[in-house]
This record gives C-alpha cells, sequence and structure tokens, in this order.
C-alpha cells in the first residue's frame, strides 16, 4: 500500500491553469466560500430553529393553590405563590377561593378527596399528586418548590417517552434504543474521527522499521490504551460539570447551538477540506508531535519508549481537542441527564463508551501488525470521516435545541 505522508493528507486543492492571475481568484473563491457555507446554513436555520422551538411546549406542570378570603395564613402565601411563575417559566398557577366561592369550595373537597388528604384546610398547595397543606415561611416554600421541580421531571420522562418529529430527520422514537446500546454506538462512532487516526496511522508507520509484530503490538496497544485512559478523564470532567449544572433546559439549547456549530464547519470539509474555520490537528502542532513520535522509534530502551507513548497520547488527546469535542459533549450531557444513576453508574458507562471509542483504533493497530504494510488515510478518507461526524453533531443538535424536554 502507499506511504503515509504528510502531503498525502494535507494535499490541498488542484489550481487550474498556469498563470498566478488564474489561480488568485480561484483561490479567493475557495475561501470565501469555506467561510459562507458554514455562515450561510446557520443564517438560514437559526431563525427556523426559533420559529420551531416556539412550539415546543413547557413541561405541563400545574399548581393549584386553595385559599380563603379571610385567612390570615393565605395572605403571607399570596406573594410567595405569585413570584412562581416567574421562578419556574412555563408553571401554570391556578387560585382557587374556598370560603366565599361554592364551586371552589366543592372543587376543593373533591380534589382532596382523590388524593386521600383529609382534616386539610387552608392554604393548600396541589401539584400533581402532592400536597402540602398549609404555610410556614421557609419550609413550606421549600417544600412547595420541590414539588414542582419534581413533577417537571416526571413530565419530562413522559416526554422521552413519546416519539418526536424532528425536521430533515423524520420520526424518533426514544424507547428504541437503550442507553448502553447508545453508549457503543457513539463512542464506535467518535473513534473514527480522521484526527485520532491520523495520528496512530503515522506512529505505526514510523515503528513498522523494527518488523516486529510483537513490538507493534505492544507500542500500537499501549498507545490505544494511553489515548483511551486520557479521553475518559476528559470525559469524567465533562460529566461532572453538566452533573452540576442539573436538569437546565437553557444548558441543553446552548450545547446544541455549539454542536450545531461544530457539525456544520465539519459538514465544510467534504467541499472545502481545511479552507476557511477547520477543527483539525493545526499545522503549528504537527512538527511537535511527529519530534515525539521519531523519539519513540529511536528508544533506546522498552521502558523508554513505553514513557515517550504515554506522553504522546497526551500530548495527542490536548493537540486534538477541537477535532474530538463534539462526540463526547453530546454523551456527556446524555449521561448527565440520565435519572437514577449514581457515580458509580456514570463511570460504568464512561468506561464502556471509552472501550467502543478504542476498537477502531484497536483494529488499526492490529492490521498494522498482521501486515507489516503502511496504511495511507488519504484526504477523502478524511472528508468522508469528517461528514459523518458533521452529520451526527447537526442532528443531536437539532434534537437538544427543538426538543430539549426530550433528553432530559
Amino acid at each position: 500500500m502507499g506511504s503515509v505522508t504528510e502531503a498525502s493528507w494535507e494535499r490541498g486543492p488542484t489550481h487550474l491553469g498556469r498563470g498566478g492571475c488564474r489561480r488568485r481568484p480561484l483561490r479567493a473563491l475557495r475561501r470565501v466560500g469555506a467561510w459562507a457555507l458554514p455562515i450561510g446554513v446557520a443564517l438560514v436555520l437559526l431563525p427556523l430553529g426559533a420559529a420551531l422551538r416556539a412550539e415546543v411546549p413547557a413541561p405541563d406542570v400545574t399548581l393549584v393553590f386553595y385559599w380563603g378570603a379571610r385567612c390570615p395564613h393565605c395572605e403571607r402565601a399570596k406573594d410567595f405563590v405569585a413570584g412562581l411563575a416567574a421562578e419556574y417559566p412555563g408553571l401554570a398557577v391556578e387560585w382557587v377561593e374556598v370560603q366565599r366561592d361554592a364551586e371552589g369550595r366543592r372543587r376543593f373537597v373533591a380534589h382532596m378527596g382523590a388524593l386521600g388528604v383529609s382534616g386539610a384546610g387552608v392554604p393548600t398547595f396541589v401539584v400533581g399528586d402532592r400536597s402540602i397543606v398549609g404555610f410556614s415561611p421557609g419550609r413550606t416554600e421549600a417544600a412547595v418548590r420541590r414539588a414542582i421541580e419534581a413533577a417537571a421531571v416526571d413530565a419530562r420522562a413522559a416526554a422521552a417517552n413519546t416519539p418526536v418529529e424532528l425536521p430533515l430527520f423524520g420520526s424518533l422514537d426514544p424507547r428504541a434504543v437503550s442507553f448502553p446500546v447508545l453508549t457503543i454506538a457513539v463512542g464506535l462512532a467518535d473513534g473514527l474521527n480522521p484526527c485520532a487516526l491520523w495520528v496512530l496511522t503515522v506512529m505505526m508507520s514510523l515503528l513498522l522499521h523494527v518488523r516486529s509484530r510483537l513490538r507493534l503490538l505492544l507500542f500500537g496497544g499501549l498507545f490505544v490504551a494511553m489515548s483511551g485512559l486520557v479521553y475518559f478523564l476528559f470525559m469524567t470532567v465533562w460529566a461532572a460539570m453538566f452533573s452540576l449544572a442539573g436538569m437546565s433546559i437553557a444548558l441543553t439549547r446552548l450545547i446544541g447551538a455549539a454542536l450545531l456549530a461544530i457539525g456544520f464547519v465539519n459538514l465544510k470539509e467534504l467541499i472545502w477540506f481545511k479552507q476557511g474555520p477547520s477543527l483539525m490537528i493545526p499545522e503549528r502542532a504537527k512538527p511537535g508531535l511527529y519530534r515525539r513520535m521519531r523519539a519513540v522509534r529511536d528508544a533506546a530502551s522498552l521502558p523508554a519508549a513505553a514513557i515517550g507513548i504515554a506522553v504522546l497520547a497526551f500530548v495527542v488527546n490536548l493537540v486534538e481537542l477541537g477535532c474530538t469535542i463534539g462526540l463526547p459533549a453530546v454523551y456527556t450531557r446524555l449521561l448527565s441527564l440520565q435519572p437514577d444513576l449514581g457515580s458509580g453508574g456514570r463511570y460504568g458507562y464512561l468506561a464502556l463508551y471509552n472501550l467502543a471509542y478504542i476498537v477502531p483504533l484497536g483494529l488499526v493497530v492490529v492490521v498494522y501488525a498482521a501486515t507489516l504494510h503502511r496504511i495511507n488515510l488519504t484526504e477523502r478518507g478524511a472528508k468522508v470521516l469528517k461528514a459523518i461526524s458533521g452529520a451526527m453533531l447537526v442532528s443531536f443538535g437539532l434534537l437538544f435545541l427543538l426538543k430539549p424536554a426530550l433528553v432530559g
């Protein structure tokens, strides 16, 4: 197979003609087009997204406030109840007077009977099947807020079990895919990112001169394992940050907007590769990576090579952060929104994700060791992988923006 060279990966656009005057307009056109594609698509989709988001209903949560005209405790509770609508956007508040309004009194008695509450007085707060009787500043307010937030979680869980129509992508039924299956699928897709594959193929090609399958497996396997470990630590930080943020729809939509931007940039690579905005490995970082790879190749001992590979894996994951940030952001946000999942469960899912992530990289190592031939990751292959990543990020971005309740 052909050799891996920087030129094969970095090959730029083919110029038409020989004159400089003909090349300059073409270069300018390519540069303008490379910036215009993501910006133009964003300008078209953002108003559409705003219109569609306006049609997404807030979680169906209603607070019924039973009060009496001659009740001093009710008077003290009124300011608190009036402020809840601003505190919880989308919360519906029903004010039902029960002392002077006969219909309100009948409704109150029927409602308490349905809930199995006996001897209730006013004020009484009802959210779903939860009721709080009386008003004690501080304690009652906290209890009512807990009831509202628990009802919102129940409403979002119910929404997550309902098929949803997404623009361009059709009907999506969240019940059709289990979270472990989603974990493996996204992890495998993440492992196919061209930045990680490029670094691995270049390093393995430099190591081919040893002509030892065992050493190729050892060095390549160590690099893949260290890459998975660094990735795991990186995603643990992301997951912890999202868990602290909680079930914020605003944060989910913000992540969705970022995913759309990253996805459009990746899709752009299919036509204008590395022209305009790009999330590939920066050119200024490549000499340092080559130098570290050669140091591993020329190491005097196995321990020295192992240390060099461990350092290289750490540096590579930092350098390619922009290239790989999208899918980890998607997954860790989804993970932070899983109900009743403790820290042990989250770490387990992150470990499963990273095991799936290193499978494509591990296969590359096995192929090198089995064949002792170079693998040439071409520009065309990089474009295809970037386009696949971009399509996934755009689909997740639309989901996070337009249906945030579906994911949490």
